[in-house]
């Protein structure tokens, strides 16, 4: 950990966006190459999985984490709160880790079947609404933000920042609170002046949305992880409003498409956006806490 990161360990990072892999998941293999442990067996590598991500925990002090549910367990939630538990148990000699989970829920999910997945560690909803791979219909996923806010769920919601301004007055509509991920994944438009990127401000403004500022290099037109237009957009959010900003690592970094970028040069880059030590320790730990119940 480099000169501008050491101040971290004086408190509790809380890693806001992660995943951890079954071998049945369509992205496995990659993650298993990440872990290097494709001549075990499956349950030896779903271990290895998760002792890869304990690895990285430790060694950047996460004390928390929330992992969003893999695209491909569909509704089926058995893996995710089994791993929710696993990360739960104490470790003697590394303490004891929080976990929490965001789930892909079915439109005809029952009450009792919510209640379940909050006793289970469940704390918010994963919503993919991206152009032309949605989850549900705009006003399916209404209904669902209104159900789950019952629970004390956030909506974790997951499309384009480009087009935040086509769906601002409908989601100032909802209740509680919504996630952005990826510095607000502004895919198609990458420039200050765009209407989303207004539209996002506007909703901070108004407390209905909190950023995680990770994965740079998903918003960057050639993956890397220090492009000047997502930097220029990450330093303007957390101008705007840090105190709405969160923080995650997004392992084990499935989206990339090149070589898989190193999570401690992601931490750096992460630590020289934010110089200011007070600043870095609200969106690393008091933000989280406040947004999470770490």
């Amino acid at each position: 950990m480099n000169a501008n990161s050491r101040d971290t360990n004086k408190y509790c990072l809380y890693d806001c966006h992660a995943q951890i892999l079954s071998v049945d998941d369509r992205h496995a293999d990659k993650a298993v190459n990440i872990s290097k442990s494709k001549e075990i067996g499956e349950s030896k590598q779903e271990d290895s999985l998760l002792l890869e991500y304990k690895a990285l925990s430790q060694k950047l002090s996460v004390a928390g984490t929330v992992l969003l549910q893999p695209e491909d367990q569909g509704f089926d939630h058995q893996f995710l709160i089994k791993t929710i538990s696993e990360l739960n148990e104490v470790d003697k000699n590394q303490g004891t880790s929080k976990a929490f989970g965001v789930a892909t829920l079915s439109l005809d999910s029952t009450d009792d079947e919510l209640e379940e997945l909050k006793a289970s560690g469940i704390i918010a909803a994963q919503f993919i609404m991206t152009a032309g791979d949605e989850k549900y219909e705009w006003d399916e996923a209404e209904r669902l933000a209104w159900r789950i806010h019952d629970l004390g769920w956030s909506v974790d919601l997951h499309m384009d920042g480009s087009d935040l301004h086509e769906v601002e007055q409908r989601l100032l509509s909802w209740p509680g609170y919504i996630t952005l991920r990826h510095i607000g994944q502004f895919l198609r438009t990458k420039t200050l002046k765009q209407r989303g990127f207004k539209s996002l401000t506007r909703l901070i403004d108004r407390d209905k949305i909190w950023v995680k500022l990770s994965a740079p290099y998903q918003s960057s037109r050639r993956g890397l992880i220090d492009d000047p237009e997502v930097m220029e957009i990450a330093g303007a959010l957390i101008k705007w409003a840090p105190e709405r900003m969160i923080w995650g690592t997004n392992w084990p970094h499935l989206e990339s498409t090149e070589e898989l970028p190193n999570d401690s040069d992601l931490f750096r880059i992460f630590c020289n956006w934010i110089p200011e030590i007070s600043r870095r320790k609200m969106i690393l730990n008091e933000n989280p806490s406040i947004l999470y119940g770490f």
